[in-house]
């Protein structure tokens, strides 16, 4: 706390604000800056965590307009459905333990998660520019409508390219196809797959990863 010594207009000791009174051993009054205390942030668990982080959000910010059908439902009011997905993805999908070999584990990234069920028997094969997508329909004995609509997504990992439709074909119907994202020969293509209700368009199924290939 501050202390004034000749009224308002007089010097004083102590701080104030962002300023600090100094009385000087002549008498003299001075008033400098307060120092800034600078705090550590490049401690190795701060360090590993940004780069978890940037690992993550590079990953899942293409993917905008597809975490916000998939992540509607369980994220909430309290966190938008991009930061519930980045969330997801820094919990489960990490993997390596030193700064060196941290990597996402592709299979452990989700792209929506939700109380409908998933097919029981589900693929998807890359075959002359397009990629194929098969799945059964199990609407007779799970949580969900032969009418449920079919998200698909072919995502270009290394150019960070997608393609996706949402609802072009039903559960009931089976199968679906997905031009390929812009690729150049060796990209790694990931593949995967829920449902959305039509009634309800937040409830949809946890994705299922169906696996990568190669333009």
């Amino acid at each position: 706390m501050g202390k004034l010594n000749i009224g308002i207009l007089g010097g004083f000791s102590g701080s104030v604000g962002t300023v600090v009174g100094v009385i000087k051993q002549n008498g003299d009054d001075m008033i400098r800056a307060k120092t800034k205390i600078r705090r550590a942030s490049n401690t190795e668990a701060q360090v590993n965590q940004r780069l978890k982080f940037g690992l993550v959000t590079q990953f899942i910010k293409p993917l905008n307009s597809i975490i916000s059908i998939g992540f509607r439902g369980v994220a909430g009011n309290q966190m938008s459905p991009y930061n519930y997905a980045c969330k997801v993805a820094l919990t489960k999908a990490i993997t390596g333990t030193t700064a060196s070999d941290f990597a996402l584990d592709y299979s452990k990234v989700l792209m929506s998660d939700g109380g409908l069920n998933r097919p029981s028997v589900a693929s998807a094969e890359l075959a002359s520019g397009v990629v194929n997508f098969h799945w059964g329909d199990n609407s007779q004995t799970s949580t969900g409508d032969s009418t449920d609509k079919v998200v698909l997504l072919v995502y270009n990992v290394d150019k960070k390219e997608i393609s996706y439709s949402v609802g072009a074909t039903t559960r009931a119907g089976g199968e679906g196809s997905l031009p390929l994202p812009y690729s150049e020969v060796g990209d790694q293509l990931l593949t995967f797959l829920f449902f959305q209700s039509v009634s309800d368009p937040s409830q949809v199924s946890q994705s299922q990863f169906l696996g990568s290939v190669t333009a």
